[in-house]
Formats: structure tokens, sequence, C-alpha cells
């Protein structure tokens, strides 16, 4: 049995390396470690080429490109911070004053500067799907790589650890990122010089105890890298000398992609290194096919959701537990991400169990909130129950947990193009909306004041007219802001008002696709 074909079996969610290797397969852009420096070399003042002081380098080192790529990062930022810090050289969003004030480093921003501007390419939106549903089933991410397109593909919505931040911490060791070269949104946690390397040592012991803790329950995956690594090297290193698995059973455990052009298949070998650790080797230019692999791990929950559980519990029994006062806690979905405060007062219940059950049907509230919000994602299975309970003359938006593919019974899928219907167009509600006149003089006249400000003005125009107006001029006004603030500011009630209702599904049909039938 090969490395995918025995990760799917076990069904175990894997860790994930993932090295530079993918931001340039995603980037039209993306340097490679030379590239950068040769650019860097080039906005500075430098008495010899690059070419020149890299031949230098090449022959005082040996080849050894890692102590070559390391000694010229610390001759640029010795320059480069010298000529930013006399004028020469400008940052946007950095002045030498407050490169001094705050200890921020000059080269460091620039650094951060590219790799946060960088041009994703057309060709590969396909395949970046299937990689966003590899990255949702991963145990934890650990990458080199400074920009932020991991976190972006799942939308922030997972633990983001900088250089050795969270090592020490208890946690869960799911749905974590570890950045351990630093990321563009702490420019001063960016790893490249010798001297970065040398504090990296001190902590690389720990990153590897923690992955070496989890092997047992989780294969590694590498994907962007090469076995040249030192990073990648120090890892195996410390596998090999604590593997506990024999060899086959090892390289069944440890896999790494390499990128073969133009290769549709996904060639395995079991390979071994010099330091004596086996592993799967994947030639491929069909990432596809990798990523559908991993995706295909289910154990009923993605590692985002079972975290999200972890943490409440967490955060129950950390609360009440310290107390002494540990019962019992039923919480629904929709408390997950904000436990109340209420927690250091009540007697609560843990509850464990399956849907035959316990179940909490959402209200209109709860299911609103998500919808719009989107702190607190509702399970499309729970919403579309909850869409079908509701009376289809009440209007709710819905259009974000359809798709053309639905697989629904014939009941549901006719109570859903029902209510499509109804509400089809804007204009549908529009023309249930009356705003007298005089009042629509009025408030036309603060045509330069935002929504938000024109909806909390003290006047003598109730509430719910105003979002009335709102609503019938809802292609001129943007409502974006007011949408999210009454979502958070505002009661339940009102949120339950008749003209509140309308300017959600007003917003709704404005802003998202529409479906006329499923």
């Amino acid at each position: 049995m090969n490395f995918l074909e025995n990760m799917e079996q076990n069904n175990q969610f894997p860790i994930i390396f993932i090295g530079s290797g993918i931001t340039q397969r995603y980037f039209s852009n993306a340097p490679t470690w030379d590239m950068l420096l040769q650019r860097l070399w080039k906005e500075t003042d430098n008495e010899k080429t690059y070419f020149a002081r890299f031949k230098e380098l090449q022959n005082e080192f040996k080849n050894d490109n890692f102590k070559i790529y390391t000694t010229l990062a610390d001759e640029l930022e010795k320059t480069f911070d010298d000529q930013f810090l006399n004028g020469k050289i400008k940052l946007n969003n950095l002045t030498p004053e407050k490169a001094h004030n705050e200890q921020i480093s000059p080269f460091k921003t620039k650094i951060a500067n590219i790799f946060s501007t960088l041009t994703e390419r057309e060709e590969t939106k396909e395949e970046l799907k299937a990689f966003k549903s590899m990255l949702a089933k991963s145990r934890l991410i650990v990458t080199t790589n400074y920009d932020e397109f991991i976190e972006k593909q799942l939308n922030n919505a997972i633990k983001i650890r900088v250089g050795n931040q969270g090592l020490f911490e208890s946690a869960g060791n799911l749905n974590e990122l570890y950045k351990i070269h630093g990321s563009v949104k702490e420019p001063n946690s960016i790893m490249i010089t010798s001297a970065d390397y040398e504090k990296m040592q001190r902590t690389s012991a720990i990153v590897n105890a923690k992955i070496l803790s989890l092997l047992t329950e989780s294969p590694i995956l590498f994907i962007g890298y090469s076995l040249t690594d030192k990073n990648i090297q120090s890892l195996l290193t410390d596998l090999a000398e604590n593997m506990p698995y024999p060899i086959e059973e090892a390289a069944k455990r440890i896999g790494v992609v390499q990128y073969e052009k133009g290769q549709t298949k996904v060639i395995e070998t079991m390979r071994d290194t010099d330091y004596g650790v086996h592993y799967t080797q994947l030639s491929t230019d069909n990432f596809i096919d990798v990523y559908n692999a991993v995706s295909k791990i289910d154990q009923g929950f993605s590692p985002m959701e079972i975290s999200k559980y972890q943490n409440a519990f967490k955060k129950i029994i950390d609360t009440k537990g310290q107390s002494g006062e540990l019962k019992q806690v039923l919480t629904s979905f929709v408390d997950l991400e904000n436990l109340p405060q209420e927690l250091k007062k009540k007697k609560l219940v843990v509850a464990l169990g399956d849907e035959r059950y316990l179940y909490k049907f959402p209200d209109y509230v709860d299911y609103i909130k998500s919808y719009f919000l989107e702190e607190n994602p509702m399970p499309r299975i729970i919403a579309i129950k909850f869409i079908t309970s509701m009376s289809v003359q009440s209007p709710l938006p819905i259009s974000k947990y359809l798709n053309d593919d639905m697989d629904l019974s014939s009941d549901v899928r006719e109570k859903l193009n029902t209510r499509l219907s109804r509400f089809a167009t804007l204009k549908s509600i529009q023309e249930k909306v009356k705003v007298p006149k005089a009042t629509e003089d009025k408030l036309n006249r603060y045509s330069e004041k935002s929504a938000v400000e024109i909806f909390k003005m003290k006047d003598d125009i109730k509430a719910t007219v105003k979002l009335a107006f709102f609503i019938k001029h809802i292609e001129e006004i943007k409502v974006d802001a007011l949408v999210k603030y009454i979502l958070e500011n505002e009661g339940d009630n009102f949120l339950k008002e008749t003209n509140t209702r309308k300017l959600f599904m007003a917003y709704s049909l404005l802003t998202e696709k529409i479906f006329n039938k499923i």
C-alpha cells in the first residue's frame, strides 16, 4: 500500500509542511531566495555586483548555498538599514524616525512589502480549490513562508503562531499554523540572516519535539520543499534518531511531494536520506491528486470544528473548575466563539451527545447573525432545516447556503424554490416599503453622511422608517457598515422588526448571487 492510500485508510489528519515552492507555484512574481537577494542588492549602493560577491562567497564556503545566502543577507541588512536611515532609500510605510523609535527593521520591512504584494496566477484557480480543501483537513500546518497565503485560504479561521509563539503554551495541537520563519504582519519576525537562523536553532528542537509527539497520530506531508532545506534536515535528523517505526512503516508516515514538471501521475518511491530516515517521495506536477487524497480524510468533524469545541469546553472548565463549582453546561454551536461573561455566575452543565438526543434549533436572531457576521458559521444542514421551517412570507437571506448541485429531498427543494420565487428581485422588496415624501426629502439632505451616521442621528424619524429609506435607495447608499452595526449593537427585538428583516433581504439580493431556482 502506498503513502496516499495508507493515509486515507488510516483516516488521520496529517501534519503539513508548506515551503516556498507553493508560493512560487501560485504567484507569478514570488521570488526564490536568490532572486530576493538579487532584487534587494540592486536597491542598495554596493561597490561590487551581486554576482561578484556571490562568487567570492562561493569560493569561501565551498558552494554551501545556505552559508552564502545568509552571509549575503547579513551584508544587505547592514547596508540597506544604513542607507534607509540616511535617507537614500525610501519605504512607503516606514520613516527613519519610526524605525528608530519602535526598533523596526527597514530591511525586513522591505521584504514584508515584497511578499505582501504578490500576484496570483489565474491558471491555478481550480487547483487552489483542492489546495484549500486539503488545508482544512490538516491537523496542524508548519510553514517557512512569510506571506499570508495559507491563512487567507482558510479565511483566517486558524490559530496562527509566529516564530516561537505558542511553543510553551498548552494547546490542543489542532487547527494551528506555525510560521516558524516569521510573517509579513510582523516584519521583525522574518528570518533571513545568519543571526536569525542561530536564534532559530535554540527553538527548533521544541518544534521538532512537538511534531515527534504527534507522529503516532498523524502522518507528515512536505509540500513545496527541497530536502536540502536546513529546517527539514533538522526535523528529519530528529525523526531518524527517535523513529518508533521500521523502515517501510516509516516511509508510509512521511511523504515529500517532489515537483516534476509535466508529470501527470503521482509516482511514489521509497527513499532514504544520509541521516537515516526513510520517506516516500511523490514525484508529480499533478498536485490536485495529492490534495484530493488528503481531502478524503473524514473523521466526522474537521480539525477547525474539533478545535472550536475543545476550546469552548476548556474555557468552561477553566472558568468554573478553578472556583470549585464545575457542574454541567449545555451550549449550542452559536455560543462556542463567544461564551458569555455569565459563565462566572451560572451553574453550568457540560453535555456531550449526538443529534438523536441533543439539538438546539436556532431562532431568527441566531440565523441572521451567523449569516452576515460569519463569526459563528452555521452548518449547512441546520441552516436548511431552519430556512424550510420559516414561513415563505417572511424575508430571509438564504443564498450563501445554496449551490447548483445540492442533494435535497423533493419536498425541501420545493420549499426553497417557492421562497426564491417570492423574493426573486431587489425590486420586489423595495415595492413593499413606504417612506413619507416629507421624510424622504429630509433624509435626502443628509447625503454627505454615512448610513450609520444617519441611522444613529437623534431626530424625530423612527429607526424603522430610516431603514425603509435605505431599502429604497440601497443601490445608491452603501449599507455594508450599517448592516454590521445593527447586528452587533441592536437588540433582538429590533432585529426581528419587519423593516430590519427587509433590509437584510435587500442587502443579500444586492450583494450575493441570486438563485432563481435550484
